[in-house]
């Protein structure tokens, strides 16, 4: 028995309807922080954008730095459609980072991937991935647990069978072990972040996040999962190409 709700597979259908234009999202903004000092160094900077969606982050760096040169991959075509409309003088493709499928080619002066990696199963195949398609700097947004502990489950919703999708909350420490391995002279770092305003609920579709005040003051994320998204950039320094940069400025968390 079916029951009306969307399956979780299209919980990122929102991407289609959505405006942010005017609206960047906070994490853009902590992103061009992070990478802003690179970004100037190198004007021009061929940029990739993994899980791009509708090109909305694309849009946003490209408006702050207008001589980059943005480029997008998403598993869906429809998605892409959007980005092209929204950038389009960018190149979008359809790619997949977990399997290495139809990945551009050549190497990228940054590579972006936000809001990815919780929905991909072998970390060591997508940070691979991520770090051969570019000789720069890659940064990964998203939730990454800060105490040593892996979860991994599958979500799916009350009465569909047929539709289900994976929820993973990988921890710093395992990430920092599989990167110390890859390769010598690699460095990385993270950067823990937390929401600087309110996000309201979305009932009608009950994946996406929304904030929780503690007592603190603080901001938390949780989603219908009820659990509590711990937010974090992951930079991994992959080539030193950018003269006098050395590592990014620390944020404010």
């Amino acid at each position: 028995m079916r029951t009306g709700v969307k399956p979780v597979s299209d919980h990122n259908k929102f991407y289609l309807t959505e405006d942010r234009r005017n609206q960047p999202r906070e994490f853009f903004k902590f992103l061009r922080t992070l990478a802003g000092r690179r970004l100037d160094a190198n004007p021009t900077a061929r940029i990739l954008d993994v899980g791009c969606a509708n090109g909305e982050f694309l849009y946003y760096l490209r408006s702050c730095h207008t001589r980059i040169r943005p480029e997008g991959i998403d598993v869906s075509e429809e998605v892409l459609a959007k980005a092209r409309e929204l950038v389009p003088d960018g190149k979008f493709s359809v790619g997949d980072i977990q399997t290495g499928e139809n990945l551009p080619g050549g190497q990228f002066d940054l590579v972006f991937m936000s809001g990815v990696h919780y929905l991909l199963g072998d970390c060591e195949r997508w940070l691979r991935n991520l770090i051969s398609l570019c000789h720069g700097a890659v940064f990964v947004f998203g939730v990454f647990n800060p105490d040593d502990l892996d979860f991994r489950a599958v979500v799916t919703r009350p009465g569909d069978t047929s539709s289900s999708t994976p929820w993973n909350l990988i921890s710093q420490k395992s990430i920092s072990l599989l990167l110390n391995r890859m390769k010598p002279g690699m460095t990385h770092r993270f950067y823990n972040w937390e929401l600087p305003v309110d996000n309201p609920r979305r009932h009608a579709d009950p994946m996406r996040t929304w904030t929780i005040k503690t007592d603190a003051g603080r901001r938390l994320q949780i989603n219908g999962l009820q659990i509590v998204h711990p937010l974090a950039v992951l930079e991994i320094e992959v080539g030193a190409i950018y003269s006098g940069h050395g590592r990014s400025p620390r944020a404010e968390s």
